[in-house]
């Protein structure tokens, strides 16, 4: 090679290398299984020159393209077959790369063709290439110009040539004309409507369609299809197929639609075709070789009544390619044939009558195609080459070579053997172009390859000292990518030559370090070498710990609507930032309101839907490496309603209904519910039908009743709940028929003695089966005695024409006599079912007679036991349902109570008396009618003495630490003479504790019955007790009354219980309020005060009461009592609070609450408040040494305050505002001629003429503090703090008075007439007295009034 080649080359590779210089680190942080597929062959491969995947090797390769001779590569050429359209410019591609620069030279059928002489033909204008362009006339295009052209490009080192293109001028001839017409065809046959021929060659050939009546395409299905001719092929006709049809054929490429003549076809109902199995109107048998990258389309004519079901399959060569195989109408269409497509496939058609199949062979031709491309080889002077040339296609192609488009001649070093072309001890003059052609009966391929043989020592490609960053285990690779030919050898060093099974080095010099560690850290040495000398790198290896997924998120199922959260925790290398990056199904995640990472490594999903259901990966990622985990989510909610419903097999009074299934929605759908509606009877009302059970049963057999108008729908559920509801059915109508049901309910009742009403229930809509419902009554006296049958003759029969109509009434019945009734259902179309014999009654009487000879038999204190004569059955005068006993205590005659003992025994206990009273007792027969006359005299009975109830109330109030007063209140049910009490108390550790831990028990025996307390001492000091009483008579003692209490803590000596609130205090001093934190208060020198309640809560509000309820200190001293204080929040005044105190407002207090140990919240109402007013509340612990209150709440009763019903005030209405500001302005004027004469010299005699004003209050100057406060009198701070500000709102305490006319200007501003001297002058402000106000003082709030 000449060496300034040689030198330039090398410019061109530093250049390089220092343009990739600035990358530090490699892109190596890939796993190893992508840097395998990235960095595969990025240079050299046994000699030859490969494309690199990185953008700086492309780059590289047209640099050494550019600066090394190369031969000529085609990189773009026309497809071999190449339609045109003649009114557009024909481009013809021709484009190739080399060095030095391409001439380019065009062969047509074989021959030169001399593009520079001919008009109409030119060379493109873009940079190197050899395209050429044609412009013909669009409307009459010179067919001299079709034909097969091909491309050569060529240089000093060799020519490359393209394969045939074959320019066609697109055609778009017409169909044959035809006169539209008419076409009548049975309902139900079958029928063609034949598609006329296209006159001439169509190039490319048409998409041939069908329209219906000028609109779109009709769409094929299997009822209707088109056969390899383009005719429109019906399987039956149907009535709304009749129409305008037409044939069209559709030229893409020109844009040109020719339309066929106009077939009306016209549906004959009148005589339709019947059933029948399917038949095949065509069969494909003869198919011909389809080609190779075509589409096949097999068709499967068929027709039948109902329409046949088609289906394919392939009996021969496998299954279906089912990515590129599909059925359109009765078509099987397989896109992009292949060789392996090849074989039988079979049609089958069916419907309920039958069933028919026939088998179609497919065969496959294919142009040829390369199975093995060659490539060009850039190779060193005594190299041998090899280049392998593997062609297929059908019949299987013949393989044969040229050298620069050129047959080969003899050469001693070159051989030929079939596909294979070798050469031994290449020198320079072997650089040539050679083309491969492959050629069978389909067409003829062309491929080019070339050796260039040239000579160069090793440079170095990849950047030196790159650093390169892995983690732990992971594969390594330190590149190594050098140039020179021949190809450099590579050899790695780390301080000494690598070796061993760790270490790989790739073909293209990378070295592959397997499973790496941080011993691996350190410098490496790449060594390329090749016969003309030899050149080195290094790299720096980084190795750091691998990322990993310490806990993966784990698999998630939940409702819609819920949250679902992900939690995924990494563990990686601390010099290392983690980036974690969540993805659904394989795509990033982006967050939102919904769908956020509140932390890293978690991920939240609010609100899920069944949208939100996939594979989630936790991802990850730092600078090096990468982790992944997954977990699925399953968003579980209520199916999709039911698809598609049916309606099959329907009869008079039955149907079958089927449907799809919906989408479940992540949850097995565990069965089916079915709705009807009836329009006539029940419009809009949706019933429950048929329950089914079970996710595939897609069908259900209805049973329907007559003469009525159905629509069916279908709900379906799983584990969430049920479906909405599918779309509704088309109606479906049954005809009328005669009633099929009973009428129920039959009975026979009388409503007065000499009547018997007959009522049945009847028949609903569903059930009336058609129109004229009426219903026949039959009805007899039933005979004394069965030994004589009755005859139909002996019926009574009676009409009710009303379809609702439910009784009808016999008159003139004697009392309470059986009758026999049936009743009938008829309509217009007949009888329904006879009713069996029911029974009836006519009417009753009152019971005629009293019971007789009543007495009083067993007798006990709660119960007595009567027996009497029964009356006799003519007495009863209907059914005798029993008896009723009424009585009465003598104490009380006034509540005579009653029981009722059903039957007709004569006897009655009656319990539930009270001991010890005296009773009066009636007897009373019943029956349907009503009561008869009670029993007489009435019978008396006394019950004896018993044990006394449970004291009415027991209640124990704390009078020292060790004393407690028992008070309590007599039984209300002594159940005799009281004669004491018995009363027992015994420790316990605390309240509700069972009876195994109590203290012994003692007693106290109380023989005074009038006494109702006791007093318990020497207790044990802050201890709980159970107190136990019961009440005693002469029989013995009574039920119990219990109470759990507990004594106080003990109190010193010099306690003494402050009974008053008021505190004496000094003239002139402020009383002193101790402040205890926490809201606790001790009277001084006591025991411990109760705490405060732990929780308030205002339950309820009202326009008069507020309910406010809390928990009582569940440690700490007992209280006795609790209480609430309240009072109106000022809303003018700032309240100020000492103590829960407030300075200016007394609190009030409600009735106190005692405590209850067996309840954990007590409550209060606060009566008698006034509406619309805020009111400030507290609650209040209190026992013999202190209190405790909770902090002060808030709250507002409803309603409308009293204060904003009153009238506007006067401060606020216009005419008060209008003489403010005129009095405002008059004083203004005043003031002026003041200064004015001041100025002078003079004296104002203010004094005098302040008495001259006093008649008109609008002449009263303003006396202001900011500007004359020589005019405010000295006040003490008591009258500064009790004097309310003038001129404001009025608050609504009522408390500050409203303005008004007659108002002296004193209450706008406070004079001090300490400030002026003897004659009224301004001396006074300069004097002493100013300076001797106190500087506590406080200002005036007159200062701060104002007259708006």
């Amino acid at each position: 090679m000449d060496w300034s080649i040689r030198q330039l080359l090398v410019v061109v590779i530093c250049c390089f290398c220092s343009s990739v210089n600035s990358e530090e680190w490699s892109l190596t942080n890939l796993p190893p299984e992508r840097l395998r597929r990235n960095l595969t062959s990025l240079y050299f491969e046994d000699g030859r020159f490969l494309t690199g995947k990185f953008s700086h090797l492309r780059h590289y390769k047209r640099r050494i393209r550019k600066h090394v001779p190369m031969p000529p590569v085609i990189t773009k050429q026309a497809p071999s077959k190449h339609i045109v359209d003649p009114r557009e410019l024909i481009v013809i591609d021709c484009e190739a790369t080399g060095s030095p620069e391409i001439r380019y030279s065009w062969l047509k059928n074989g021959r030169e063709l001399d593009v520079d002489s001919d008009a109409s033909i030119s060379w493109s204008a873009a940079p190197n290439s050899g395209t050429i362009t044609i412009e013909l006339d669009g409307d009459n295009p010179d067919k001299s110009y079709e034909g097969k052209y091909q491309c050569k490009a060529a240089n000093h080192r060799g020519t490359a040539v393209t394969n045939e293109i074959e320019v066609t001028i697109t055609a778009s001839p017409l169909f044959a004309f035809d006169e539209d017409r008419e076409i009548t065809v049975p309902v139900g046959a079958q029928h063609v409507l034949e598609c006329l021929p296209i006159l001439g060659e169509a190039i490319p050939p048409p998409n041939i369609y069908w329209t219906k009546d000028g609109s779109n395409p009709i769409d094929l299905t299997e009822r209707i299809s088109i056969d390899a001719d383009n005719n429109l092929i019906f399987a039956n006709i149907e009535e709304a197929d009749a129409g305008e049809y037409s044939c069209r054929a559709e030229y893409v490429k020109l844009g040109t639609i020719r339309i066929a003549n106009t077939l009306t076809l016209i549906v004959d109902t009148a005589s339709p075709r019947g059933a029948r199995a399917p038949s095949f109107l065509k069969r494909d048998i003869n198919l011909p070789p389809v080609n190779r990258g075509e589409d096949l389309t097999l068709r499967c004519i068929t027709e039948g009544l109902p329409t046949p079901e088609v289906r394919w399959r392939r009996t021969s060569g496998g299954a279906l390619p089912a990515a590129r195989a599909k059925v359109v109408g009765t078509s099987l269409v397989i896109e992009e044939v292949v060789e392996g497509d090849a074989g039988s496939y079979e049609c089958t058609a069916s419907n309920s009558l039958g069933k028919n199949k026939y088998e179609v062979m497919v065969t496959v031709n294919a142009a040829p195609y390369w199975k093995t491309e060659p490539e060009g080889q850039m190779l060193a002077p005594g190299d041998d080459a090899t280049i392998l040339c593997e062609a297929a296609g059908t019949p299987t192609p013949e393989v044969s070579w040229k050298r620069n488009g050129e047959p080969l001649g003899d050469q001693a070093n070159r051989r030929v053997s079939g596909t294979t072309l070798s050469l031994s001890e290449l020198v320079k003059d072997d650089s040539a172009v050679y083309q491969c052609i492959a050629r069978n009966n389909l067409g003829t391929r062309i491929t080019n390859a070339y050796i260039n043989v040239v000579e160069l020592p090793p440079i170095m490609l990849t950047a030196a000292n790159k650093k390169y960053a892995y983690v732990q285990d992971q594969d390594a690779q330190l590149h190594c990518l050098s140039f020179g030919s021949p190809k450099p050898q590579i050899t790695w060093y780390k301080e000494e030559l690598l070796a061993g099974d760790r270490y790989q080095i790739l073909s293209n010099g990378t070295l592959v370090i397997a499973t790496v560690s941080t011993e691996d850290d350190g410098m490496y040495k790449c060594m390329a070498t090749n016969k003309f000398g030899e050149e080195a790198l290094q790299a720096e290896l980084s190795v750091k710990r691998k990322t990993s997924i310490a806990t993966p998120p784990i698999a998630l199922e939940v409702k819609a609507g819920n949250e679902a959260q992900f939690v995924c925790v990494v563990d990686k290398d601390p010099d290392l930032d983690l980036t974690i990056v969540w993805l659904k199904n394989g795509a990033p995640l982006k967050p939102g309101s919904r769908i956020t990472t509140p932390v890293l490594g978690t991920l939240l999903i609010k609100d899920t839907m069944s949208s939100d259901s996939a594979l989630y990966t936790c991802l990850a990622s730092t600078t090096r490496d990468e982790a992944s985990a997954q977990a699925t989510l399953s968003v579980i909610d209520v199916p999709e309603p039911p698809l598609n419903l049916q309606l099959s097999n329907q009869a008079d009074v039955s149907v079958t209904l089927s449907w799809d299934m919906g989408n479940e929605n992540n949850s097995p759908i565990e069965g089916y519910t079915i709705q009807y509606q009836e329009n006539r009877l029940m419009p809009g009302e949706w019933q429950e039908m048929k329950v089914i059970d079970g996710r595939d049963t897609l069908t259900a057999d209805l049973d329907l009743n007559p003469w009525l108008n159905y629509e069916f729908r279908v709900t379906a559920r799983n584990k969430v709940g049920e479906s909405e509801p599918s779309d509704a059915t088309e109606r479906y109508t049954t005809p009328a028929a005669a009633p099929n049901a009973v009428p129920g309910g039959i009975k026979g009742e009388g409503t007065e003695p000499t009547n018997m009403v007959i009522s049945w229930e009847p028949l609903p809509g569903l059930l009336q089966n058609g129109p004229g419902l009426r219903y026949e009554v039959r009805y007899r006296e039933q005979p004394q005695s069965r030994r004589r049958r009755q005859a139909d003759s002996d019926w009574t029969v009676e009409t009710v024409n009303d379809p609702n109509g439910k009784e009808f009434v016999v008159e003139d019945t004697p009392t309470y006599t059986a009758y026999e009734i049936t009743v009938q259902a008829k309509n217009d179309f007949g009888d329904g079912p006879l009713s069996d014999v029911v029974v009836g009654y006519s009417g009753e009487d009152f019971p005629a007679a009293a019971v007789e000879n009543a007495a009083v038999g067993d007798v006990t204190p709660r119960s007595v036991r009567l027996d009497w004569d029964p009356i006799s059955e003519e007495d009863v005068k209907g059914d005798l349902k029993g008896y009723k006993v009424r009585y009465y205590d003598e104490d009380d005659p006034d509540n005579v109570m009653e029981k009722v003992f059903e039957g007709d025994e004569p006897t009655a206990l009656i319990d539930g008396l009270t001991p010890y009273k005296n009773y009066n007792f009636t007897v009373v027969p019943y029956n349907g009618k009503g009561d008869g006359p009670p029993s007489s005299p009435a019978v008396k009975a006394s019950t004896p003495e018993s044990t006394p109830g449970a004291p009415g109330a027991l209640r124990a109030n704390v009078v020292d630490s060790k004393t407690l007063d028992v008070q309590w209140e007599a039984p209300l049910e002594p159940n005799g003479v009281i004669t004491g009490y018995t009363l027992t108390y015994r420790t316990m550790p605390g309240p509700g504790i069972p009876e195994g831990r109590l203290g012994a028990p003692m007693e106290i025996s109380v023989d005074d019955p009038a006494t109702t307390n006791a007093k318990l001492s020497e207790l044990e000091e802050q201890t709980w007790y159970r107190i136990e009483l019961q009440a005693k008579t002469k029989i013995g003692p009574g039920d119990m009354k219990e109470l759990e209490t507990s004594t106080s803590d003990p109190a010193p000596e010099t306690t003494t219980v402050m009974t008053t609130t008021a505190m004496a205090t000094t003239e002139g001093e402020v009383p002193l309020i101790p402040l205890v934190p926490d809201g606790e208060e001790e009277l001084p020198g006591t025991g411990k005060a109760p705490l405060k309640p732990e929780t308030v809560e205002i339950l309820d509000t009202g326009e008069n009461f507020i309910n406010v309820s809390w928990v009582p200190a569940k440690v700490g001293p007992r209280p006795s009592q609790f209480y609430v204080e309240y009072r109106e929040r000022d809303m003018h005044a700032d309240d100020v609070v000492v103590n829960g105190t407030n300075s200016e407002q007394m609190w009030l207090q409600t009735e106190s609450v005692d405590p209850d140990p067996y309840s954990e919240t007590l409550q209060k109402t606060i009566d008698g408040l006034n509406p619309g007013t805020r009111y400030q509340l507290r609650v209040v612990a209190s026992n013999n040494f202190g209190k405790g209150w909770t902090d002060i709440q808030e709250t507002t009763t409803e309603g409308e305050s009293p204060l904003a019903q009153a009238a506007t005030p006067v401060g606020r209405q216009g005419w008060f505002i209008g003489l403010m500001c005129a009095i405002a302005l008059l004083i203004l004027i005043l003031l002026i001629i003041c200064f004015i004469k001041k100025n002078r010299g003079g004296k104002y005699k203010v004094s005098e003429k302040e008495d001259a004003l006093k008649g008109d209050p609008e002449t009263q100057p303003i006396k202001d503090d900011a500007g004359f406060g020589e005019y405010r009198p000295r006040e003490s701070p008591d009258e500064v703090m009790a004097k309310p500000p003038t001129g404001s709102i009025p608050s609504l305490a009522g408390s500050d008075k409203p303005g008004s006319e007659t108002d002296s200007m004193a209450e706008y501003g406070d004079a001090d007439p300490g400030m002026f001297n003897e004659d009224g002058s301004f001396i006074g402000q300069y004097g002493a007295d100013k300076k001797q106000r106190p500087p506590e003082e406080p200002t005036s709030p007159a200062a701060f009034s104002t007259f708006v």
